[in-house]
């Protein structure tokens, strides 16, 4: 049995066999840009994080891998341990890059260049009025033009060689650089991935903007970068204050802002349901009358839930791993009421204080059916049987032989049933509702709500490490 997601495996033949989301025609359209704009280029895919914009851009690189277009993927938070982006992203790139170098002695050697030069670099290190301080400014050349005239009538000789030497070294990258983009890309652009930018050290990912600003503006170099733009806003403004326009910052930087695309919610439930198999565990819970919709349930519910609170994929993967051993405890044929048990959780998540209210001797349930409103509105309600199923549960639960007065809400519904002036769909969803409160798993079988609290407390002792998004 699967207790986590797995990586998601790119076929290198068809990658879209595993767009989950319904990325293709996204990345198809989006490919015709990286390759026919002018370069060098900067297309940010700007969305809040854990919304896929890691498995987004390994979709696009694994695309354009297939298509026989020159593409590098570097996650810039993966090696923001290094004092210098300059020196972790060259050595991705060395990695990255060896199909491109191949056994070309021309390319080989204009690579070897390359990183020569930008070895000299970082080695001096790019003057601090350049690295972190321009706020955006580009021209390089010219500012180190300005400092060397400035400096020429008071530093000492040693300090004015080491700014001609810097110019000679970025000089030196650039021309590298062009000849062997040149020379590799079979005359395409070469297209760069940087992800999780937005999650980096505030000074590693603003140098990390700044160096491929400065240094990699070459001809025939498109990169793409993943980003939270909000994020980002704050790296930039924890570096050079609060008083600085963030997003007139990164507009000296990015030429092409895309926001993905909302995904089919629903769709991405159901893989990643049949990725933790569970529809396996459920098979054999059919042979009962009263369990045999448990699966359904779960994937409806969770569904409606998800799609109404606008959690992000990564949420969903967390709510649904959470989930997945919630129901793994269970015996073949115990009622575990996966409706109900997966309105708890999120619940217990989002509203504590009422989740802990609901479930105390003296509490009831009009407080989370309220919470249940607030996330199926009224228009779409009277048609949702997942959104009946689960305020019957809620009723029903509360609904045991120590209760001194019939609830309010249930009053309400049946009166509801017996109203003829009132439209079919709201009849009939009162009418879903006093039955589920009725009979909430067959003849004789009622809700224990210690048992689902329990095992939902049993959860909080476990810790759910991120997946990656």
């Amino acid at each position: 049995m699967n207790l986590k997601f797995r990586p998601i495996q790119f076929d290198s033949k068809d990658p879209f066999k595993s767009d989950l989301l319904g990325r293709r025609e996204e990345i198809l359209n989006l490919s015709l840009l990286a390759l026919n704009v002018n370069s060098p280029a900067v297309i940010a895919i700007d969305s809040r994080w854990g919304t896929g914009k890691t498995t987004f851009i390994k979709l696009w690189e694994q695309h354009l891998k297939a298509e026989n277009t020159s593409s590098l993927y570097f996650n810039a938070w993966e090696t923001d341990f290094s004092d210098d982006p300059l020196v972790s992203f060259l050595g991705e790139m060395n990695e990255g890059l060896k199909s491109l170098i191949g056994f070309s002695k021309k390319t080989s050697e204009a690579w070897e260049k390359t990183k020569a030069a930008g070895k000299q670099i970082a080695k001096r290190g790019i003057p601090a009025l350049i690295r972190v301080g321009t706020a955006g400014i580009v021209d390089a050349d010219k500012i180190i033009e300005e400092e060397i005239a400035k400096a020429a009538g008071s530093l000492a000789g040693d300090a004015l060689d080491n700014y001609l030497k810097q110019k000679g070294a970025i000089s030196e990258f650039h021309n590298a650089l062009a000849n062997f983009v040149e020379n590799s890309a079979n005359g395409k652009q070469l297209v760069i991935f940087v992800d999780e930018l937005d999650r980096c050290r505030p000074n590693y990912a603003i140098e990390l903007l700044e160096r491929i600003k400065h240094l990699f503006n070459i001809k025939g170099l498109v990169f793409v970068l993943a980003l939270d733009k909000e994020q980002l806003g704050h790296s930039i403004k924890a570096v050079y204050g609060n008083g600085i326009d963030s997003d007139g910052y990164l507009r000296r930087f990015i030429d092409f802002e895309y926001q993905l695309k909302k995904p089919d919610i629903s769709n991405y439930i159901k893989s990643l349901l049949f990725s933790l198999q569970l529809e396996k565990f459920f098979d054999p819970r059919k042979k009962y009358k009263e369990l045999q919709y448990d699966h359904e349930h779960l994937k409806n519910v969770f569904t409606m839930l998800a799609s109404g609170l606008r959690l992000s994929l990564r949420e969903v993967e967390q709510f649904l791993a959470t989930i997945n051993i919630a129901i793994r405890t269970a015996k073949e044929n115990e009622y575990i009421f996966p409706a109900l048990l997966v309105f708890l959780i999120i619940s217990k998540h989002f509203k504590p204080d009422a989740y802990q209210r609901y479930i105390s001797d003296d509490g009831d349930e009009s407080e989370l059916i309220d919470y249940l409103y607030q996330i199926v509105p009224e228009k779409n309600r009277n048609e949702s049987f997942e959104c009946a199923l689960v305020e019957g549960f809620l009723i029903a639960a509360k609904n045991d032989r120590f209760r001194k007065t019939e609830s309010i809400i249930l009053l309400r519904h049946k009166d509801t049933t017996q109203n003829e002036e009132l439209d079919y769909k709201g009849k009939q969803y009162s009418e879903t509702v006093v039955n589920v409160v009725n009979r909430p798993a067959g003849m004789g079988h009622s809700v224990n709500l210690k048992l689902l609290t329990d095992r939902i407390e049993w959860l909080s002792r476990f810790e759910f490490l991120d997946v990656e998004g």
